[in-house]
């Protein structure tokens, strides 16, 4: 079973707070699921995000490094998004 709402969108170079704002929307909420699992309305997969992209959970070690291309999503323990944003 394919989720047909998780479709990347374009990076918007020009618009990232647009493009943030997409992401958002599809992302908040929902589960992050990384095997080749069955999704259903309150999950995805990671490999439906853009190619460039990190995975945060609360306490995980990160680097401070800002890349303008990297979406940002932050989840809670069990891998439901709380934020998205690019940097």
């Amino acid at each position: 079973m394919t989720n047909d709402n998780i479709v990347e969108p374009i990076q918007n170079q020009e618009n990232p707070i647009e493009d943030v704002q997409v992401w958002s929307q599809r992302l908040i909420g929902k589960t992050i699921v990384f095997d080749n699992v069955a999704i259903t309305e309150e999950t995805f997969h990671k490999r439906d995000l853009p190619q460039v992209n990190r995975v945060l959970r609360p306490n995980d070690p990160t680097t401070r490094d800002y890349r303008r291309e990297r979406l940002n999503v932050i989840t809670d323990d069990n891998y439901k998004v709380t934020n998205v944003y690019y940097g």
